[in-house]
């Protein structure tokens, strides 16, 4: 089983001294080994925009669990961080959780969108860069009564707003997107929705894809690394809304008879204002 001491120092290493971020961790002890582990990581990076814009970043966390005489634990960081010249988005986060013994399960979660709003002139060409990054680890001792599930999804959208008013972000949804980006992946340890899958609509190409998976086993992984571009072009001057969205969550449980009584929750959120950069 892996040392769970050394996984979470090294998932720790990959974040520290990140500005715009989120922490949120809970024990209800320490072990050295965890006969359940549920690890996702999700990673967007945007840059290389042919044009200036107004983003806004949105960063959320939480914990929960329940025990009753097992072991418990979780972590979530999280963090958004932005240049305005020239603009840059990262957007990245990684969710722990572990058990041991009996009669316990827990979830940590984190999320976060970025909304950027350009204008776009007649004729010019819209475009930009991006980078897509997920890692997931499951692993049990007993296939029989533990489970351990990863999950991790990375997204952008991109609508025409020119005629659209300001409106909540789940709104934008209603409306057809010009072009978009998906990449989810899952792991069920010991189960069958195991997968990772990736789409794009045709103002999207790739440059680099590459997946690696072990599926099957008491111990499952899986990684993905999606690069590649948007662009498009437009008659009329115009106004654009990227929506960028990164998830991760970790889920860990071995269930008996008797009913679960403490309650453990934690919940974070962080709004980085607007950004300007004109």
């Amino acid at each position: 089983m892996l040392n769970f001491k050394l996984t979470l120092q090294k998932r720790r290493f990959l974040l520290l001294s990140v500005p715009s971020f989120i922490f949120t961790s809970i024990l209800t002890a320490i072990p050295t080994y965890a006969a359940t582990l549920a690890f996702s990581e999700a990673e967007i990076e945007l840059n290389n925009f042919s044009n200036f814009g107004t983003i806004e970043l949105v960063n959320q966390a939480s914990i929960s669990g329940q025990t009753n005489g097992g072991i418990f634990g979780a972590e979530n960081k999280a963090f958004n961080n932005s240049a305005a010249s020239p603009l840059q988005i990262n957007s990245s986060a990684f969710s722990l959780a572990f058990g041991e013994n009996r009669d316990y399960e827990g979830t940590a979660e984190a999320q976060a969108r970025v909304l950027g709003n350009f204008d776009v002139d007649a004729g010019q060409l819209f475009s930009f860069d991006f980078s897509a990054v997920l890692n997931l680890e499951t692993e049990i001792d007993d296939p029989l009564s533990e489970r351990a599930n990863a999950k991790s999804n990375i997204s952008f959208y991109l609508f025409d707003t020119v005629n659209i008013p300001q409106v909540n972000f789940q709104d934008y949804f209603k409306y057809q997107p010009l072009d978009y980006f998906t990449l989810n992946a899952s792991l069920n340890t010991f189960g069958v929705q195991d997968f990772i899958n990736y789409q794009r609509s045709q103002g999207v190409s790739f440059t680099n894809e590459n997946k690696q998976t072990m599926f099957g086993a008491n111990q499952e992984t899986a990684s993905a690394i999606i690069q590649g571009k948007l662009q498009r072009s437009f008659t009329n001057k115009t106004n654009v809304t990227l929506i960028a969205l990164r998830q991760t969550k970790s889920q860990v449980k071995v269930l008996e008879h008797s009913m679960l009584v403490p309650l453990i929750f934690i919940v974070a959120t962080i709004t980085v204002g607007v950004l300007r950069n004109k």
